[in-house]
C-alpha cells in the first residue's frame, strides 16, 4: 500500500522558501516502511496551482492521501481538499498534526477530508493501512475520527508511547534533506522527547496535555544511547551535516539525563549544537553540563520584558532578574545567546512592550527573534481572547509576519506592526541610551517612550520600513552568519587542538 503524504509549509514573504525537515512526517513514513509500505511526499514551499497539484496527486497514485496541518496551514488544506474534490479524486484521505488534535471538529467538518487523526499518529496509521490493504473495516481505530454515509464516527484516545526508544529513527529521504532550511547550511534537526510540564498560556503544550491525558507523565524522553545512534545514522548518510539543533522545548529538563548527554555525547558525537531551555531553570550546573557537551548556541523563550503581563497573562512565573542572571551566565561561559520576544499579547501597551525592547537592551544577546502574538486554538489565552471579544471571525495568518488579528483597547494594530518590523533596530538604540550617564539616559529614554507611542510615530515608521528592511537583510543578517561560523571555528580548535580558546578570544 502506497501512503503520499502532503505537509503545507509556505512562508508567503519568503519566494526562495526550502522548508523545514519535519519530524512527524519522517516518523510516519519509517513506521510504514518498515511494516513493508511504500511512502512519497509533497513537500508545500511554495505557491501550487490546482492543476499542478492534482497532477502530482495523480503521479503517485497513493492508496491513501495523508495531511499534516498546523492551525496557520489550516486554511490552505481546506483549499487542497477542496481541489480533490473538484478534480474528483476518490482516495480516501485523513488530515493529522496540531490542528486536528485541537480543533477536530473544525477539522472532520472540512469537505474532502475523510478522517483525522488526533494525537500521536504512528500506530493508527500503520493500523489504518493494515485494514485498508486486507480489505477490513477501519471504522473503529482508536485516535480516528471518520466520516462515513453522513455520520461521524468519534473514536476514543489511546494511551501515549511511553518507550520512545520503541520508535524507528525519522525517514528524512522523503525530504529533499539537503536544500532544507537549516540542513542547506550542514545543520541536522533532531528531537529527544515529546510534551512540556508547563503552562504557558499562550502554548498548546497544556491544552495537549489535557487532550491527550498526559498530566501524569507530561515529558517522554529518547534514552541518550537511543538518540546518539540516531545521529551516527544521519551522519553516516548526510556527511554535510556538521552541526546539530535540538528542536526540543527544553533539552536539559532532567538532570541524570542533562549529565549522562553532556558525557556520552562530548565522547561520541563531539559537535557544535544548539538548543533551548528556560531562563528560570539555568544555573551555573546546566550551564557547565551544556558547554561540557559542546553548545554552542542558547534559546530563550523572553516573550515579555514587562513582569506583569509574563506572570498574569502568559503565566511564565520568572522574573527580570532571573533572565539577566541566565543569559549572563551563558554569554561568561562563551555560549551565544538568542531571545524569542512577542508583540501585540492581549493587554499589552506600548509601554510593555518598549519594557521588552528595554530587557533585550539590557541583555546584549546575539540573535532576537520577534513575532505578533498568535491565539491557537483551543489554548487558555485564545480562549480569553474569544471571551473578551479581542479576537474576531479571522482565521491565523499563514506566518508570523503578517499584522495582528486581534483588535486591543490598548494598541492599535499599526503600533503592533511597527514595534514588530523595528523591534531590533529599537533595541540598538535603547541600548546606546543606556551608556550615557545615568541622568541624560533617563532623559533621553522618557521621551524617547513618549515620541514612540505617538500614533503618527507608527504611521511614519511603517511608511519607510521597507527600506530599511532591505538595509537590515543586507548588513545585519550576513553579520549574524559569520558570527555562527567564528563559533563553529573555535569548537573545531578545541576539538583539534584540545585547549580552551573562548568565544570572545575569536571576535576579538
Amino acid at each position: 500500500m502506497k501512503v503520499t503524504f502532503i505537509y503545507p509549509d509556505l512562508v508567503p514573504h519568503l519566494h526562495k522558501w526550502p522548508g523545514y525537515f519535519y519530524m512527524g512526517i519522517g516518523l510516519l513514513s519509517s513506521v510504514l516502511k518498515q511494516a513493508g509500505h511504500q511512502t512519497s511526499l509533497i513537500h508545500i514551499t511554495q505557491p501550487i496551482r490546482q492543476s499542478d497539484f492534482i497532477k502530482r496527486i495523480r503521479d503517485e497514485e497513493p492508496n491513501l492521501i495523508g495531511i499534516s496541518s498546523t492551525s496557520h496551514m489550516f486554511p490552505l488544506v481546506k483549499k487542497l481538499a477542496s481541489w480533490l474534490i473538484e478534480a474528483k479524486i476518490e482516495i480516501p484521505t485523513i488530515c493529522g498534526g496540531i490542528h486536528p488534535t485541537v480543533a477536530p471538529e473544525e477539522s472532520i467538518g472540512t469537505e474532502g477530508i475523510d478522517m483525522i487523526c488526533r494525537g500521536e499518529g504512528e500506530a493508527p496509521l500503520l493500523e489504518l493501512c493494515q485494514k485498508m490493504e486486507n480489505k477490513e473495516d477501519f471504522s473503529n481505530i482508536h485516535n480516528l475520527w471518520i466520516r462515513r454515509d453522513g455520520t461521524i464516527v468519534r473514536n476514543i484516545l489511546r494511551p501515549l508511547l511511553e518507550d520512545l526508544d520503541l520508535l524507528p529513527f525519522p525517514d528524512r529521504s522523503i525530504f529533499s534533506y539537503p536544500n532544507l532550511f537549516n540542513e542547506r547550511e550542514g545543520q541536522g534537526s533532531f528531537l529527544v522527547g515529546r510534551g512540556c510540564p508547563n503552562n504557558c498560556t499562550y502554548c498548546s503544550n497544556h491544552l495537549l496535555r489535557k487532550i491527550l491525558g498526559s498530566e501524569g507523565k507530561p515529558v517522554r524522553f529518547r534514552s541518550v544511547d537511543n538518540l546518539l545512534r540516531e545521529i551516527k545514522q544521519v551522519r553516516e548518510q548526510y556527511p554535510f551535516i556538521n552541526t546539530l539543533i535540538f528542536d526540543d522545548d527544553i533539552l536539559f529538563l532532567y538532570r541524570k539525563w542533562s549529565e549522562e548527554f553532556a558525557e556520552k555525547y562530548r565522547r561520541e558525537i563531539n559537535l557544535p549544537f544548539a538548543c533551548a531551555i528556560r531562563p528560570d531553570m539555568t544555573d551555573i550546573v546546566v550551564v557547565n553540563l551544556l558547554k561540557k557537551a559542546g553548545c554552542f548556541f542558547i534559546k530563550f523563550g523572553l516573550e515579555s520584558g514587562n513582569e506583569e503581563i509574563r506572570y498574569k497573562v502568559l503565566n511564565r512565573r520568572m522574573t527580570n532578574e532571573q533572565i539577566i542572571k541566565a543569559v549572563t551566565l551563558c554569554k561568561e561561559t562563551g555560549l551565544t545567546t538568542h531571545t524569542y520576544n512577542m508583540v501585540g499579547i492581549p493587554y499589552e501597551t506600548p509601554n510593555t512592550i518598549l519594557d521588552t525592547i528595554k530587557l533585550n537592551a539590557k541583555l546584549i544577546v546575539d540573535r532576537i527573534w520577534v513575532s505578533i502574538y498568535q491565539p491557537y486554538p483551543g489554548t487558555k489565552l485564545a480562549e480569553l481572547c474569544k471571551e473578551k471579544h479581542f479576537w474576531g471571525a479571522k482565521d491565523l495568518e499563514r506566518d508570523f509576519f503578517s499584522s495582528s488579528i486581534l483588535n486591543l483597547d490598548t494598541i492599535s494594530p499599526s503600533k503592533i506592526l511597527m514595534f514588530r518590523d523595528y523591534f531590533r533596530v529599537l533595541v540598538w538604540y535603547y541600548r546606546m541610551l543606556q551608556k550615557l550617564p545615568a541622568e541624560i539616559s533617563k532623559i533621553f529614554i522618557r521621551y524617547s517612550d513618549k515620541i514612540l507611542s505617538f500614533d503618527l510615530t507608527s504611521k511614519v515608521l511603517n511608511l519607510i520600513y521597507l527600506p530599511l528592511n532591505y538595509l537590515h537583510k543586507r548588513l545585519l543578517v550576513p553579520t549574524f552568519k559569520i558570527h555562527v561560523v567564528q563559533c563553529k571555528v573555535v569548537h573545531n580548535l578545541r576539538k583539534s587542538n584540545n585547549h580552551r580558546t573562548e568565544l570572545h578570544d575569536v571576535r576579538q
